[in-house]
This record gives C-alpha cells, structure tokens and sequence, in this order.
C-alpha cells in the first residue's frame, strides 16, 4: 500500500475483513493499529460511509512553513511512539495534513527517532505522570473519574476462566463491561477502544482521571511500557486523563460499595448461564443486555433522586445525550 491514500471503500472493507477474520490479524496485514481500526469503526457506525471520507484538505496558508508540519509529525510521534512512518501518514490525514510515508520517515531520520525504540524514549519525556497519591474522586464531576478493575467468574467449559473487565464511573456509576478468557493488555485495549471510549465521547466527557485497582493484573511486567500504551490509546480518542494505581485494601468504603454492587449486576446475568454451560458468544451477549439495561434503567439513590445512570449524568451536565445507535444493539466481539 506504500505511499497511496485509502479511499472510503478500502477503509470499509478493511472494517468488514476485521469482523470476519480478527481485527488483530487485519490490522497487521495492512499495517495499521487497533486504535486506528477502531477509529474508523467507531466513525462508520455513527456516519456511515461518510465517515470514511476524508475532509478535503484546506488550501495551506501562505506563512505555513515546513518546521508546521514537522512540528504536526513529531507531536503524533510523541504521542503515538510504537508506530511507523505508514501509520503516522495515515493519522496525519486525519488531521488535513497530507504528506508523503516517505516525508515522514524523513523527518523520522532526522531527529534519529527511525527505529522503535528511539521513538519511545522520545515520548516517555513528554508522557504525563501516573499517580499512586492522593486522588479527589469525590470532587470529580460526572464523567471525570473512571475505574478499572477485573473480577473472575471462575471456570466455564473445559474449565477455562472467565473475567469482566469492568470501567464504571465514579459519580454517574455509567459502567461498561465486557468477558474475556484472558489476562492482557489487548482485552484492555478492546474494551477501552470499542465501547467505553466512544461511549465517553458520546456522553461528552471530560475524563480527568482513570484509576486502576492494582488488583486488576493484565500481567505487564512493565509499568513503564503499560502507562505509554495506555496513554495512546486515550489520546487517540482525544482523552488525556492522569492514570493511579491504586491497592484494593486501602480504598475507601465509597469505592468498594460502588465497586460491590456493580459486581452484583454484572454477576446476575452471568452466573445463572455460567451453570449451565452456556456457549461464551451467549454469556457475552447476556453481559452486554444486563449492562445495557443498567445504564439506561437501573435506578439508584442520588442524594435525594432515583435515577438511572444515564438520566443522572443528564442532569448534571444540563443537556440532553444520546447515545450512538449501536449502544442499544447486541454486539459481537
């Protein structure tokens, strides 16, 4: 593919060989990322073709210079260091800006940021700083602080184990969850990418936070290289939270509590099925409706209100949200 644009048409049917044969192994095949899949996903469910056309690129100003652009190159650089020249063209375009694989790897060159790990050290300068201090959660507006932890559902057939990997809101309590029957940062990623991120875009948050219960093991040996995907990836999705790592028997009763009956939800559909060893496509849809209808219509007590999630962070904010059309949809994954 090179140095050549992708029109609407490819992009769609990169989307469509992702659902049919993996989205790892398609992004791999044509050189992109799973953050970048799920961007153009995300876009094509909400527009449609349409959203798969790149905007024409304004004419350049005439004070535009070259140091602009390499400027443009080397923020994405910073911010997106794992990738190569092919993926930053791409992400460029994105922006309007139209340059060349070759222009970039060229600028690449020049600041010896070439290879992958010069790039990663060029962007762990610039990273903002995780925290194990002091978090203000109770001060966090709706939306603001999010939390992330797995809980194990034990064994299903052939004793495999099954986890949730959960990310629920602190003041909202606006939660997304998915099963998997693994430990890793590539769950993480799906999770975060294909459904709690463009759910936050939708809601318009504005995500200060996002805490991690440092029970939650996705089995990184290096805290270090997690932090940088982490970062990249919510920087994608234009998020740029501060990221704590919490220990689970230090956490405030507030937290457990609201840690404690979300479980409950999330268990209810679960473990009724998990006995009678149902098939994993069946246990994830059952998750996805039992969420689905925790958002949209599970009441609780906010302050003096029964409200359900949704309709409380509609009342914070003063606006009416609504969600995408396929939060409201089974989804395969």
């Amino acid at each position: 593919m090179g140095g050549i644009t992708m029109d609407s048409k490819e992009k769609q049917n990169i989307l469509a060989e992702g659902q049919k044969y993996g989205i790892t192994t398609t992004c791999e095949k044509y050189g992109i990322s799973r953050t970048l899949y799920y961007r153009w996903l995300h876009r094509y469910e909400t527009k449609g073709m349409e959203g798969l056309t790149l905007r024409k690129a304004p004419k350049s100003p005439a004070n535009r210079t070259p140091m602009d652009l390499e400027e443009k190159v080397l923020t994405l650089i910073r911010t997106y260091p794992a990738l190569g020249p092919r993926e930053i063209k791409y992400l460029l375009e994105e922006i309007d800006v139209h340059l060349s694989e070759s222009a970039v790897y060229n600028i690449m060159k020049r600041h010896n940021l070439s290879r992958r790990e010069q790039r990663l050290a060029f962007s762990r300068k610039k990273l903002p700083k995780s925290s194990s201090g002091m978090l203000p959660y109770e001060d966090a507006k709706s939306g603001e602080c999010w939390f992330f932890y797995l809980t194990a559902c034990g064994h299903w057939q052939e004793e495999k184990p099954l986890y949730i990997y959960s990310i629920i809101d602190y003041q909202s309590r606006i939660a997304c969850s998915r099963l998997y029957e693994t430990l890793s940062m590539d769950c993480f990623e799906d999770l975060l990418t294909a459904a709690a991120l463009p759910v936050a875009q939708n809601l318009g948050f504005q995500t200060k936070y996002l805490v991690f219960l440092e029970d939650a093991q996705l089995q990184c040996k290096n805290r270090t290289l997690f932090e940088e995907k982490v970062h990249e990836i919510l920087h994608a999705s234009g998020f740029d939270p501060e990221l704590h790592f919490l220990k689970s028997e230090a956490l405030p009763k507030e937290i457990l509590s609201l840690r404690e009956s979300y479980t409950k939800v999330c268990l209810s559909a679960l473990m009724p099925r998990l006995s009678q060893s149902e098939p994993l496509s069946s246990l994830k849809i059952a998750l996805q409706r039992e969420i689905r209808s925790y958002n949209l219509s599970h009441k609780m007590l906010y302050e003096d209100l029964f409200l359900s999630p949704l309709e409380f962070h509609r009342r914070s904010i003063g606006v009416g949200t609504i969600l995408p059309l396929w939060a409201y949809m089974d989804r395969e994954y």
